[in-house]
């Protein structure tokens, strides 16, 4: 089968694309192949945030790396890659927690109490080290609750 029947297009709407787009200007290509690229990651982010609402940066980048690179890169780099993106997920979930923190104007020691920890500084350490999933759910209680979303969930 020939490929311009497979795509349902002529092949002279084919040639004049290809004129068109050999005549643009360098600036103007590079926008366009720029804003395909963008396209990709948008609807990547959009059904990322779409499937989880509280998603981080690195988790939505994670997920376009899987979905569009995996097979570019050789397993051990792959998963290099996802190891880094982890760490900066991370990252952006203690900023979260921080910004939440500061927000509500609590401190490690009304925390730990609030919760039955042994004392602040035990929090402290905790948070510092990797953000428990309860504080993960903590902040997206609270960024729920700071956009008027509802938090009643289906069970």
């Amino acid at each position: 089968m020939d490929y311009f029947e497979t795509i349902n297009s002529s092949k002279e709407a084919e040639i004049a694309y290809a004129n068109w787009y050999y005549k643009l200007p360098d600036e103007r290509k590079a926008k366009l192949f720029g804003d395909l690229f963008q396209f990709g990651l948008d609807m990547v982010r959009y059904n990322a945030k779409k499937e989880n609402p509280f998603i981080t940066e690195a988790g939505q980048m994670e997920k376009y790396v899987q979905y569009n690179l995996k097979d570019e890169f050789p397993a051990e780099s792959f998963e290099l890659i996802k190891n880094v993106l982890a760490g900066r997920s991370e990252k952006e979930w203690k900023q979260r927690f921080r910004k939440m923190k500061k927000q509500l104007g609590w401190t490690y020691d009304e925390m730990a109490r609030y919760i039955g920890a042994e004392s602040g500084n035990s929090l402290k350490a905790s948070v510092s080290r990797k953000l428990p999933a309860f504080a993960k759910l903590a902040v997206c209680v609270f960024e729920a609750l700071a956009e008027g979303k509802s938090t009643e969930g289906d069970g």
